[in-house]
């Protein structure tokens, strides 16, 4: 299992409000260079946003600060694509997501990994293989073994 890949703001989410969660063990193997997870700027400003909104901060009781912070630290902790990300057609059912298909396409990434069900619907896209973060570790762990 290729270890460079694309991870999704869904799957940052999970790993920021769940700590124990899959997602997290995935940013951990990350921070620790076992693999390499990249983001573009898009996908950094859609964690931002889902981390502000108000409901999510009252259900799971969060400081807002803490949290915008904790996104500036992804900057350090994931690689930032730079280049600006391809217009591209996909037969993802959500178009809105095709910005990740072409961050895949950008980082040269053969995995994304994500939660998000229209992107999983499509299994894979050019050769990138879509995977939810259990799916991920567990194929890491058979390749790394």
């Amino acid at each position: 299992m290729p270890k460079n890949a694309v991870i999704d703001a869904s799957v940052l989410v999970s790993a920021f409000l769940f700590p124990e969660s899959i997602p997290a063990q995935i940013m951990d193997l990350g921070n620790r260079g076992i693999c390499t997870l990249h983001v573009s700027e898009i996908l950094l400003e859609e964690v931002r946003r889902a981390l502000q909104k108000p409901k999510l901060i009252r259900s799971y009781a969060y400081d807002a600060q803490g949290a915008e912070a904790w996104v500036l630290s992804l900057r350090d902790r994931l690689f930032v694509i730079e280049r600006p990300l391809p217009d591209i057609q996909s037969d993802c059912r959500d178009p809105d997501d095709d910005h990740v298909l072409a961050a895949a396409l950008v980082a040269g990434a053969p995995v994304i990994i994500t939660g998000d069900a229209d992107l999983l619907s499509l299994k894979t896209f050019q050769d990138i293989v879509i995977l939810n973060p259990r799916e991920y570790l567990a194929r890491l762990d058979a390749f790394s073994a």
